[in-house]
């Protein structure tokens, strides 16, 4: 009688047991989901706190507009970051280029604003509340972010604060951050964060050609400081352009020179192999390039006697030159050398931001309707695969 009574008692405890056992498991799963999620709210709103709507108003074509006659204005929308408590705001330079009104939401008040200066260089631009607003934004102070998850807070599609989770991808060859994640025009001038709420860069827009915006690219942040200190001190900073596209090549036997020609150099050497060129691939029609007599398919090896080894040293030395530089491009066409002068035009930035009100009054294209559709069927994705994992562990 004993015995049969320890043995209830034993399975009774066992059974006990092994339902704490499980259960534990259950809850602790629960709970970290519970204090994912709420760690999240917290970062998004913390980050809210850096991050403002930018509005404004520019005068369009009449024509362009569909009007008969009279003028059109454009009301637009893009985001910026709270850079100090002075209420200086950086954002993507195109936002505010030929604007008549300029005013900053935050927290549901209309602030106007006043333009500093843009730097064409980078593409960024500063604007001036005139008093403080938010919380600065921290600055990370290193300079790679590959393969790093990364949060982009701005407005999109009217929504003020909307995060875009993604990934870091590294360094473009223009010194740029590239990254993944779902992007909308209102976006652009937001901020590229960390998970610890640290600043990585500024979104500038997307990478490619396709209406389909799922890579953008960001000035990163460890540049924006500089460009912040020039423009508060001497206002807009002018960049070169010459208009063309080209692609690093190596020439394979290299093309022999004779004789040698002497390089502009530290080391002054006399080269005479052109073993690496640019390969222009498309000239702008009426752009500087076109005047001075480039054509696709030429392979430009050297500018002002300076070797060039890929498209990047090109676009610096371009960008960093005022308008109206003159340098001599040597480039070889069909087995010939030449050297052509070469005039540099000035810089334009085209507008890529959301229009105002986009939501109520403009229709959505297939592309951008396609990439909202597979958006909201990765979140259903994860959404049911976390309804499994609770499911299977109760």
């Amino acid at each position: 009688m004993l015995t049969k009574i320890a043995t209830t008692a034993l399975r009774f405890l066992l059974t006990v047991s092994l339902a704490v056992f499980f259960s534990g498991p259950v809850r602790a799963e629960e709970s970290s989901l519970a204090n994912l999620e709420s760690g999240f709210a917290d970062l998004v709103y913390r980050l809210s706190r850096s991050v403002v709507t930018v509005e404004s108003t520019r005068p369009v074509s009449s024509a362009l507009a569909g009007l008969p006659h009279g003028e059109a204005v454009q009301n637009q929308i893009s985001s910026g970051v709270i850079y100090d408590t002075l209420g200086h705001i950086i954002l993507e330079a195109s936002s505010v280029t030929g604007v008549e009104a300029l005013y900053v939401r935050f927290e549901n008040h209309l602030i106007a604003a006043r333009l500093i200066g843009i730097d064409y260089q980078s593409g960024l631009a500063m604007i001036d509340v005139g008093r403080r607003i938010g919380v600065p934004a921290e600055l990370v102070d290193q300079y790679g972010c590959a393969g790093r998850m990364v949060i982009v807070i701005g407005n999109s599609f009217g929504l003020q604060a909307s995060p875009s989770i993604g990934f870091c991808a590294g360094s473009r060859p223009d010194g740029n951050i590239q990254f993944s994640g779902a992007l909308t025009s209102g976006l652009v001038g937001g901020g590229l964060f960390d998970l610890s709420g640290r600043l990585i860069g500024i979104v500038t827009g997307n990478v490619g050609e396709s209406d389909v915006r799922t890579v953008g690219s960001a000035v990163p942040a460890h540049r924006i400081p500089s460009i912040a200190e020039f423009l508060l001190a001497h206002g807009s900073r002018q960049a070169g352009w010459v208009g063309i596209t080209t692609t690093d090549i190596e020439i394979s036997p290299g093309i022999d020179i004779n004789p040698p020609i002497l390089f502009a150099s530290r080391t002054s050497n006399r080269m005479n192999v052109i073993d690496r060129a640019l390969h222009v691939d498309r000239v702008v029609s009426f752009s500087p390039a076109e005047t001075a007599g480039l054509r696709p398919g030429d392979l430009i090896y050297a500018i002002d006697g300076r070797r060039l080894y890929s498209a990047t040293d090109l676009m610096s030395m371009v960008l960093k030159s005022g308008p109206g530089t003159k340098f001599s491009v040597s480039l070889v066409r069909q087995n010939d050398l030449l050297n052509l002068p070469l005039t540099v035009g000035r810089r334009q930035l085209t507008s890529s931001v959301q229009p105002a009100g986009s939501l109520g009054n403009r229709s959505i294209n297939a592309a951008e309707a396609d990439s909202l559709a597979r958006g909201i069927r990765t979140l259903r994705q994860m959404i049911d695969r976390l309804e499994d994992r609770l499911n299977s562990l109760k």
